[in-house]
């Protein structure tokens, strides 16, 4: 089949690496391993492990990998995926262990495949081309408890800027009166304003005439 490539050992030492295609061997003690060169999905099921401050959560993580070296693959380790397996999980445990509890919630980004994990897929003939770091779990109670902070954080939020809103309101009025006090024109101007505006009526008087004749 196209993407399977098959390793070929005679007498136990390698030969070739197989093609797909019709081969004939007419000697004895030849021996073929078939491997499948398709993208596969590599999942690593939660691992348990404490975060920076004491937390216990667990975390799992998914991979696409596909064969590009068959002779690596059949030749370093019994069994490859065990290999993989245990690097990612050890990679796990780590990072985790630098991270708190609230950063592990927010998500562990992976930019890039992690060395170790790499390497480990390397030599055993693997080639990593996606990493992510999925299914955070954490005890029912520290989630409850990090869902009610994160509560407490957006409604004191919301109360400072409700009381950032009041102060610049009443500094608006205190700076407000202070211009009418200091213009009395003004104020009875926007006191005209004022009563149009509700249908009310103003009535000026004129001042008294103080000339003596």
């Amino acid at each position: 089949m196209t993407h399977e490539r098959v390793v070929h050992h005679r007498h136990g030492a390698l030969v070739d690496v197989l093609e797909p295609g019709r081969y004939r061997f007419w000697t004895t003690g030849h021996t073929f391993t078939r491997v499948d060169t398709r993208v596969q999905v590599f999942d690593v099921r939660p691992q348990e492990t404490p975060t920076s401050d004491g937390i216990s959560v667990k975390v799992g993580a998914n991979a696409l990998v596909a064969v590009v070296d068959p002779v690596a693959h059949v030749e370093h380790a019994v069994d490859p995926h065990a290999v993989v397996y245990d690097a990612v999980k050890a990679w796990l445990r780590d990072t985790v262990r630098q991270h708190t509890l609230e950063q592990v919630l927010t998500g562990i980004v992976v930019e890039t495949v992690p060395p170790a994990v790499a390497a480990a897929a390397a030599a055993t003939g693997y080639a990593v081309t996606d990493f992510a770091v999925r299914d955070v779990i954490v005890p029912a109670e520290i989630r409850r408890a990090a869902e009610e902070l994160v509560t407490a954080r957006q409604q004191a939020q919301i109360g400072l800027e409700r009381a950032r809103g009041e102060v610049a309101v009443t500094r608006a009025l205190a700076n407000g009166a202070k211009v009418l006090e200091d213009h009395p024109l003004l104020a009875s101007i926007r006191l005209v304003e004022t009563a149009a505006r509700h249908g009310g009526t103003v009535v000026v008087e004129r001042p008294a005439d103080r000339t003596t004749s």
